[in-house]
Order: structure tokens, then C-alpha cells, then sequence
């Protein structure tokens, strides 16, 4: 059960052949180049992307086409004002690629006496494609670096002149490095979606909370929607990602196209510290307290679980996210590496007199503050601290632009809800005194079922049993890299050096949420579902081979 995007307060981490330009390597080799200042990961943005650095990890470096096409065939996902998943457009007939854990309460709203969300969904043809008032797709057409228009004018009149110019457009001003810089971010908006394929919520989030950020894992978390254009499905023809069954091998580059939603690796040890001893334990005991409650009410009726289970599911992912960066953040190797990138830019900072005397004391002035913050909280002054927090803000702007005026682009921004460009290679890794492999198999889903009894949270539909004999058991189920993520990854398409689709990121491991605040791929990875699991249940499970034949770009007629 994976929810990378999660609802909870303030914090919402609503936890990817078109083939081209630059010719592939016959051989795949992990980056054996040291990135600088890699502890502040590798989100980068499209409007700077690490060229350079592409091309002496992987021996390879994208065009501008390429980077054109994979930014327009990438989507953020949402509903009303707010997103929180990624997407892609993975056929030329405006069908969306995400995961089920993104599309759940969209089932939830348009299933009716309907239970989908258990049963799974499949169309079969478009009149039964199912429409979801409310949701919608943003397709990032264009940026432009409007910083000193920001400082002139304020976001309130850029965004106003965007609008006027461009009214068919939705525009958003992105502060990047804590407001170190400003871009205009344009979209196009699909907001005609329509439900297409979804599995049974238990083949979706197989194992539960217990396997949640965690691998070895067989978790089929993939839906398919589809955009419509008066009345008729989209023509996505010109920007959207081709298949690739067979996936990526191993220690082969991959990229990751999607919107992560919230990082804090410009954060100052100070507030590390305070987030560890003050923020995170009192949260996560409200957590545990709202779960007990929820979970109670769920008990009272099948139709009062069927309505709690999503919120249920989402709050169970938050407590065990929120864990995970509780317990980076007492880590003591990561809060070294935190002290080490901290003392870098103060010794550059302080090497330049006029940054010193702009930015120099701002760290201190920043510690200051979390001690009288926590004075207040322990002291139960809600008035909590929100007063201090804005004046942290200001700071917090201060810390972006001392780190863009030393390094500038050299280093990606924290996340920001925004499309971002993440590499890395398909790696096993060593954990629990053994190693895991690179993948899973259908193989170990049925072991996993019989070695549990097919107990809850272990339990496969009996579809699944009745049909095991016609499954190739040997079909690559999940699998594991070294791409930067965290919540808002959600749905985002994995793609080779020739733009197929090569998994779909739906989870990390637990060793990946301390990335929160240090990055580090020693052992944290991305955890993905593989395209050749998705075909598989499509055409043996689902009945869903018409949906398979237009991901494989088989029998392609409109």
C-alpha cells in the first residue's frame, strides 16, 4: 500500500520508440563521476538541466528536442486548485499513465453503488470511459526566469501581465532555492479526464502498510485515465512517451519526469533539529491518535469502511513517512553530512565580503529563532510559534539566495510541487545483512500470498489464483533505482535515453525518506512498478487487451 503524496496540515507530499538525437550506449555504466555537492540531490530543473554532468556519469547528453518532448510528455495531476501527483501521456490518444493510489479518491467519487475501488475498473471502449468532475492535468509549456521582475514588481503583477498575455494559459510563479530565484511556469490545462483501467485495490497495495517503503515488494500501483477534447479523446500524438515492455536492465540509466513535492535540503541544521525534537514526535502522536479513531469507526460497517478506507490509507502512509523522516533526522551520519554542506557555504559565504556581510550571520539568527520557537511550543503558544515562523521565513529566503549567489545553477532547488528531471542507474542494494535484487517477480507475489496463509494485508484477489497457471511467472514485477524522489513523484513516468517508458514510480524504500533533508544513494531507491507486470495483468487479468495493444502501439486505429 504506497501513497507517496500524503494530506496531512500544511505539509502535503502528495507522496516515468520515440527514439532520438543523441545514439545509446551499447553498454550502461553507473555515474562514476563525484556530483558536486550531491547531498542536495539530483532534482533538477528542465530549464537547467545538468548537461555536463549527464555527460561524464552516463556518456550522454540530451538534446534540447528530447528535453522539449519529455517535459510536454510529462503531467502534474490534480483536482480543483491543488495538485498532488504526477502523470504522463503515454499513447497519441490522450491516455494518462498514474498511479492507483493517485486515482483512488477519483474512483471513490465516480463509482457509485459501484465498488471499484476493491474490484477494479476497465472500460473497454470509450462511451464507458467514466468522466471525473473536478480533476485535471497540467502540461508545462513554457518557463522564464522572472526574478528581478518579482523584486520589482511583486508576483501579484507578473502573474496579472502572464494572464493577460496568455489567458488560455495557467500560470504560477515557482520560487526556486527559498526565493534565491523566481520562474513563470505556464501550463496547458486538460481538465476533460475520464476514468480508463484501475486493478483491485488489494493487487494496487499488495502488502499493505506493512510493505509500504519497503522492498523486496510486489505492489501492481498503476491507472490509466484519458484526456478528452470536445468530447473526443485528446491528440497527444505530438508529446507523449512510447513503451517499452521489456523495461530497463540493469545498472542502465534512467530518468525520472515528474513533480516532487516538498524537500528541505536548504534547511539549516538548526531547524533539523528542531523538526527532530519538537515538530515530527507530537505530529506522529496525532497521527497514531486519528488512526485509532478511524479505524474504529471502520469497524462499525461495511459501507462506513468503504467510505473511511482511502483517508484511512492516506493517514497510514503519513505516519509511516513522517517516521522515516523522523528517524533520518536522528541519524547520525545524515545530520553529519547536513553540518558538512552547511559549513561549506558558510566558509564561501564568508570568503566573500559582501556576501558575508548580506548573508553571514543569518544561520545564527536562524537558530535563535528555533529556540525561542520551542520555548513556545512547550509552553503551548500557538500565537505557536506562528509569529516566529514568519519572520523564519524572511531568513529562509536569505539562506536560498546566499546558496544561488555561490553555487547558482550548479545544484537543483528543493522541490517545489514542480516538473523536475531526476538520473540515476537500475541498482540493487545491500540491507538486512543480504542484498536486494534489482527486481521482483510474479514468482514471489504467490509466494508471498502462501507463505502468509493469504492473511490481510497478503491476500490476492481470487482472480489472481484462479488464473495463475495462464501468468508467466517469470514477468519482472517491481523493481529498484537510484533516482532522487519523495512525495509528489507519485504516477511519474521512468524513462530510457530514447524516451520508453520503462517503470512508473510509485514508492521508495524506508532507507529513501531521510532524503528529505540529506540526499544519498548508497542505499535509499526509487521503487517502481514494471511495464511488462502492467501488460501482463492487462491481458491476463483484466481482460484489458485492447488497453495493452494501444500502450505497445499494437492495432493502433483511433
Amino acid at each position: 500500500m504506497t501513497n507517496l503524496h500524503n494530506r496531512f496540515g500544511r505539509y502535503r507530499r502528495p507522496l516515468f520508440a520515440f527514439a532520438l538525437f543523441a545514439a545509446a550506449a551499447a553498454t550502461f555504466a553507473a555515474p562514476t563521476a563525484a556530483q558536486a555537492h550531491k547531498e542536495l540531490g539530483r532534482m533538477w530543473t528542465f530549464e537547467h538541466a545538468p548537461l555536463g554532468w549527464f555527460q561524464e556519469a552516463y556518456d550522454w547528453q540530451p538534446s534540447q528536442e528530447w528535453l522539449d518532448h519529455a517535459r510536454m510528455s510529462s503531467l502534474r495531476l490534480g483536482n480543483g486548485d491543488r495538485y498532488f501527483c504526477s502523470a504522463s501521456f503515454v499513447s497519441p490518444y490522450g491516455l494518462i499513465m498514474t498511479n492507483h493510489h493517485c486515482s483512488r479518491d477519483f474512483i471513490a467519487q465516480v463509482q457509485g453503488d459501484h465498488d471499484w475501488q476493491t474490484n477494479g475498473f476497465y472500460a473497454g471502449a470509450y462511451d464507458n470511459e467514466i468522466p471525473i468532475p473536478g480533476a485535471k492535468v497540467s502540461q508545462l509549456i513554457t518557463q522564464r526566469d522572472v526574478t528581478d521582475a518579482v523584486h520589482d514588481q511583486g508576483e501579484a503583477a507578473v502573474l496579472a501581465a502572464a494572464r493577460e498575455a496568455q489567458p488560455e494559459l495557467e500560470h504560477q510563479i515557482i520560487g526556486l532555492y527559498q526565493g534565491g530565484n523566481y520562474q513563470l511556469y505556464s501550463h496547458r490545462i486538460f481538465n476533460d479526464l475520464r476514468l480508463v483501467c484501475a486493478p483491485h485495490g488489494q493487487s494496487a497495495h499488495f502488502g499493505g502498510d506493512p510493505d509500504n517503503f519497503c522492498f523486496p515488494r510486489w505492489g501492481l500501483d498503476f491507472s490509466f485515465l484519458r484526456a478528452y477534447e470536445n468530447g473526443q479523446p485528446a491528440d497527444t500524438s505530438k508529446y507523449c512517451f512510447q513503451w517499452k515492455t521489456a523495461g530497463a536492465e540493469e545498472d542502465e540509466p534512467v530518468f525520472v519526469t515528474g513533480n516532487p513535492g516538498r524537500t528541505g535540503r536548504l534547511k539549516t541544521v538548526a531547524q533539523c533539529e528542531y523538526l527532530r525534537d519538537h515538530y515530527y514526535p507530537p505530529i506522529l502522536e496525532r497521527v497514531h491518535t486519528m488512526l485509532d479513531q478511524l479505524g474504529e469507526r471502520a469497524a462499525q460497517s461495511e459501507a462506513e469502511h468503504k467510505k473511511l478506507l482511502p483517508r484511512i490509507l492516506s493517514l497510514e502512509n503519513t505516519r509511516k513517512a513522517f517516521q522515516g523522516y523522523l528517524d533520518g533526522l536522528r541519524d547520525e551520519r545524515v545530520m553529519e553530512i547536513k553540518q558538512k554542506a552547511e559549513d561549506d557555504l558558510r566558509a564561501a559565504v564568508a570568503a566573500d565580503d559582501e556576501l558575508q556581510e548580506k548573508y553571514g550571520a543569518t544561520w545564527d539568527e536562524i537558530a535563535a529563532i528555533q529556540e525561542r520557537k520551542a520555548a513556545a511550543a512547550a509552553s503551548g503558544d500557538g500565537e505557536t510559534v506562528n509569529a516566529l515562523e514568519e519572520q523564519e521565513k524572511a531568513l529562509n529566503t536569505r539562506i536560498g539566495e546566499a546558496c544561488f549567489a555561490v553555487y547558482g545553477n550548479d545544484i537543483p532547488p528543493d522541490a517545489t510541487m514542480s516538473l523536475r528531471i531526476s538520473d540515476g542507474v537500475v541498482k540493487g542494494y545491500e540491507y538486512n545483512g543480504t542484498i536486494a535484487p534489482t527486481h521482483t517477480t510474479l514468482y514471489g507475489l504467490f509466494a508471498r500470498h502462501f507463505e502468509f496463509g493469504g492473511v490481510h494485508p497478503f491476500d490476492l484477489p481470487q482472480v489472481w489464483l484462479d488464473k495463475e497457471k495462464e501468468l508467466d511467472l517469470r514477468t519482472p514485477f517491481n523493481f529498484v533505482s537510484t533516482n532522487d524522489i519523495i512525495g509528489g513523484n507519485s504516477g511519474s513516468p521512468m524513462i530510457d535515453k530514447e524516451q520508453n517508458v520503462v517503470g512508473l514510480i510509485f514508492d521508495g524504500n524506508i532507507e529513501m525518506l531521510a532524503n528529505n533533508y540529506v540526499f544519498d544513494d548508497q542505499v535509499s531507491r526509487t521503487v517502481s512498478v514494471h511495464p511488462a507486470i502492467i501488460i501482463e495483468s492487462l491481458r491476463k487479468i483484466y481482460g484489458a487487451g485492447k488497453l495493452a495493444d494501444e500502450l505497445e502501439r499494437k492495432n493502433q486505429e483511433r
